[in-house]
């Protein structure tokens, strides 16, 4: 009981003496920024450690992707800072320090868990660990692909189309509009390719009204987006339908008063020479016979 009693008044001692000669310190509020918080392949990312020392001097920061350090800052060793090998990380010296990591370079295989590990030297070493999530994207290339199965609709047909976005990671969002209103997709599909990326395929059916036709024209639009660093679109334009029946070409056998009317003229061609022979010589009448047998030709459509 004695024993224990010394104890405790030796430690309440000692702690008094440290706050009485400013040794107590502790390190807290170890925190890791990232700028920018997505970062496009090939890009640059800045991480910054922040702290609250207490008063406390800096003994070391220690940087990590994942489990594996690559860079260290030690402000009371010379040099100061050391890289340590990591494929795929390239560290920007002029620009890392104590407080921060200027990274260039990243690439896709670096998206992962970054770490700082900051230690306080004080009378008994106190360290504090913050991570933070990087992701790293690659962007489209170029436009979403739309394509319909028709290039005009009339009412009570279906209009069919499909959107394809580009080659990215992740794999890009897929939204199909008529007239400025989404589009709920029939099937979505999502294809990898050999390096890693994905191509999403939507496809949409709309019922085609004439209400569709707001000032003589549908549009139809895709818009692919990609966290807030990417957004583009594709769009087909489809004019008023043809709703006026087309006229029907006269032939032959096109219906009763055509036939009628071909033969009256036939028969107009048999008696017209008779009635006109008083008023014309013999030789109209061989030049008028040729041509009346090219027109029962075209009449009858030998």
């Amino acid at each position: 009981m004695f024993s224990s009693l010394l104890l405790i008044c030796s430690i309440t001692t000692d702690i008094g003496l440290a706050v009485a000669t400013g040794i107590v310190t502790s390190l807290r509020d170890v925190r890791l920024l990232v700028e920018p918080t997505i970062v496009v392949r090939g890009g640059i990312a800045a991480l910054i450690c922040s702290r609250d020392m207490q008063g406390a001097p800096l003994y070391s920061v220690k940087w990590y992707r994942g489990n594996h350090e690559f860079y260290r800052f030690t402000p009371m060793e010379e040099p100061d800072t050391r890289v340590f090998g990591l494929p795929g990380i390239y560290v920007d010296m002029n620009r890392s320090n104590g407080s921060q990591v200027l990274l260039r370079r990243m690439d896709l295989g670096l998206a992962g868990n970054f770490s700082c590990e900051v230690t306080a030297d004080s009378p008994s070493f106190v360290t504090q660990i913050a991570t933070k999530y990087i992701d790293v994207i690659a962007l489209p290339t170029s436009i979403p692909v739309l394509k319909a199965d028709k290039d005009r609709y009339q009412p009570g047909e279906t209009l069919r189309a499909n959107c394809t976005s580009p080659p990215a990671r992740p794999s890009a969002n897929l939204t199909v509009y008529v007239n400025e209103e989404a589009v709920r997709a029939t099937e979505t599909s999502l294809h990898s390719s050999d390096i890693g990326l994905f191509t999403t395929k939507v496809n949409i059916e709309q019922k085609i009204t004439p209400d569709l036709f707001p000032g003589g024209r549908l549009r139809l639009a895709c818009y692919a987006t990609l966290y807030n660093v990417y957004n583009k679109s594709a769009k087909l334009d489809f004019l008023t339908p043809e709703t006026d029946p087309r006229p029907e070409r006269i032939t032959l056998n096109g219906g009763a008063s055509t036939t009628f009317l071909n033969w009256f003229l036939l028969i107009l061609l048999f008696f017209l020479p008779m009635v006109m022979a008083e008023d014309y010589d013999s030789s109209y009448y061989e030049d008028f016979d040729v041509n009346r047998d090219d027109a029962i030709v075209s009449l009858l459509g030998i």
